[in-house]
């Protein structure tokens, strides 16, 4: 039986998925969210108040789970507009659920526990939702599966700024500095051990003699 180690999904770690639901017409909807590998057969959602895809699961307890790697099915999601073409529909094995053509792999979850929560973040006071949810069933359709993983993003950028080190001064070095300090929040937030320190190194060799 397959389960989230098989697609490399690894526990503690925070993936970028497209999530899809279904609204109360029945049809699809889809958007790119973070989904945090609890364990094999487990994950946790974190979902702001007020999106169609919180009302959805909230609605159905159900959501399905999308890996992929088309950067095109991230923007036209996040932007509402991914056309009907793009889904899977199925039946009793996904109750009913959508997935998008084209993943890596999929897989169904279904909600066991969801609790609404305020917490106070850079932008003031966030009112958001945490999912629990225990991983049903997984259709793995490539051989190796990569989920996307924000850190391994982030220490190859943070190496290119470090390049550029000496090349940059005034306002310049001063956005460089911010995005420095930016990339490696990301990366300490949801990246493995090995991300932590290899930001770790990059970020001293970037406060040298400064």
């Amino acid at each position: 039986m397959l389960d989230l180690h098989s697609i490399n999904m690894r526990r503690g770690m925070l993936y970028e998925t497209i999530i899809t639901t279904i609204n109360p017409d029945k049809t699809p909807n889809a958007a790119p969210i973070g989904v945090i590998c609890k364990d094999k057969d487990e994950i946790v959602v974190y979902l702001h108040e007020g999106s169609r895809t919180i009302k959805n699961i909230k609605n159905n307890r159900a959501f399905v789970v999308n890996i992929l790697k088309d950067p095109l099915v991230f923007v036209e999601s996040t932007m509402g507009n991914l056309s009907p073409e793009h889904f899977l529909e199925f039946n009793d094995e996904f109750n009913d659920n959508y997935a998008i053509q084209g993943s890596d792999a999929y897989f169904l979850a279904k909600v066991y526990d969801l609790k609404d929560i305020e917490r106070k973040d850079q932008f003031g006071i966030d009112k958001s939702s945490i999912i629990r949810a225990d991983v049903d069933e997984i259709v793995k359709n490539k051989d190796c599966v990569e989920p996307l993983n924000r850190a391994m993003y982030g220490v190859v950028e943070a190496l290119v700024y470090l390049t550029r080190k000496d090349m940059v001064s005034g306002e310049t070095e001063k956005l460089y500095n911010l995005r420095m300090k930016e990339i490696s929040r990301i990366v300490n937030k949801v990246g493995a051990r090995e991300h932590k320190e290899a930001i770790k190194k990059v970020m001293t060799a970037w406060n040298e003699d400064k």
